[in-house]
């Protein structure tokens, strides 16, 4: 029953990554520059969307941005101008209550005896948990020829990065191989699963050194880098996957000197 459930995850990944790559066109949208003090919550409102499927968009990992990035809108037919404010905050700590003073008593033997107002402990509010997300590593040192995102009318789900024939090819973060065998049009492909969330994509390899179920380390040589027929170049191309969701790759991998 477990391998029969685990056959049928990985047929339906492969599925996903074959229908789903270079063939979808992006909606359309328009691209705003973000101007001082805006953020991402009165953006959504300005524009009437929702502000998780903006972040989503846009591959940002919170709902943090800076002034001068652009981002896109989805479904937006022109750019609006955006008057900053700054959205409701919580408080971080518990306020100090003092009770009302209290009347002086005198006890026996004379003296003078006066309540002490009662100070309520601050009590810290724990912030949300960020997601984990792997520090990847560049699986081959290259130039990237086609990046993430509509190229050519096509919207692509991941990057190639050139490279020179049989140069080995890494795995960019631990993890456990899912697939390794030959995809159709996309020649000899790994796919990596990292954790419970994301997943990375190796394909156009001239040859494949780790078979499936395969627990390997990153910056291990997983195979060698091909030359695609058509073509005649050879480059790998590369996916990060955020649960089954293509990202965009250079978001996750580190910059180049």
């Amino acid at each position: 029953m477990l391998r029969d459930k685990k056959t049928a995850f990985i047929l339906l990944f492969l599925l996903l990554f074959i229908t789903a790559c270079a063939t979808t066109p992006k909606p359309g949208g328009i691209y705003h520059v973000v101007g001082k003090g805006e953020t991402l919550w009165r953006i959504s409102r300005i524009y009437n969307c929702d502000p998780d499927k903006l972040a989503e968009a846009n591959n940002l990992p919170d709902n943090n941005i800076e002034a001068g990035s652009v981002i896109f809108v989805p479904n937006a037919a022109s750019a609006v101008s955006v008057k900053p404010v700054t959205p409701p905050t919580r408080e971080t700590h518990g306020t100090i209550k003092k009770e009302p003073s209290r009347a002086v008593q005198k006890k026996p033997g004379g003296t003078i005896h006066r309540d002490k107002p009662s100070v309520s402990k601050k009590v810290p509010v724990k912030s949300a948990p960020k997601s984990y997300r792997p520090r990847f590593i560049w699986p081959v040192d290259g130039k990237v020829s086609s990046k993430f995102g509509i190229y050519k009318g096509m919207r692509n789900n991941g990057i190639k990065i050139n490279g020179k024939d049989g140069m080995p090819v890494l795995a960019s973060w631990d993890g456990t191989v899912i697939h390794s065998a030959p995809i159709k049009y996309y020649g000899e492909t790994i796919i990596i699963k990292h954790n419970s969330t994301y997943s990375t994509v190796y394909s156009h390899l001239k040859k494949r050194m780790v078979n499936t179920g395969h627990t390997v380390k990153k910056d291990e040589k997983i195979g060698l880098l091909g030359k695609e027929e058509k073509a005649g170049k050879s480059y790998l191309y590369f996916e990060v996957r955020y649960k089954n969701r293509a990202k965009n790759p250079l978001y996750y991998l580190p910059k180049k000197k």
